[in-house]
């Protein structure tokens, strides 16, 4: 089953991503996460928020030039919880109600959660002792 497609243009996944990323910068939890991967020169936040965005288009089938493995990046990144992603999608949601029509926040707060879900679960399986049984559900 493929995604539900809903109408969102990519100016308006620029500005979401943009002001997200604004927040999470200013956010006490994962904030400083982002920092340490990502630092503070302003160039290398552009270069990585047009990534994501282009992460995002490519989720909508908008623009299919998106090349990369967001699991293998978060998986690569020990400092990286479980647990931190109820706060990720937290400020995802807060930012697209506040920069998105009602109706386009809905969904893609909905497809990122499916995201966020689809990582945080992946980073559970990836970093359990192997001896163990597998987790059916994210530890939060």
């Amino acid at each position: 089953m493929g995604i539900q497609k809903f109408p969102i243009t990519e100016e308006q996944i620029d500005a979401l991503v943009t002001e997200f990323y604004a927040r999470v910068r200013r956010d006490p939890d994962i904030g400083p996460v982002f920092l340490r991967a990502i630092g503070t020169d302003g160039e290398i936040w552009r270069h990585h928020e047009a990534k994501i965005a282009s992460f995002w288009r490519n989720s909508m089938e908008i623009d299919r030039s998106f090349s990369g493995n967001p699991m293998l990046k978060h998986l690569a990144n020990n400092d990286i919880l479980p647990e931190q992603f109820p706060i990720w999608l937290g400020i995802f949601e807060q930012t697209a109600h506040d920069v998105l029509p009602e109706a386009t926040a809905q969904s893609i707060v909905a497809l990122a959660n499916r995201i966020g879900e689809s990582l945080q679960f992946g980073l559970v399986q990836f970093r359990k002792p192997q001896e163990g049984p597998p987790a059916l559900k994210p530890a939060v």
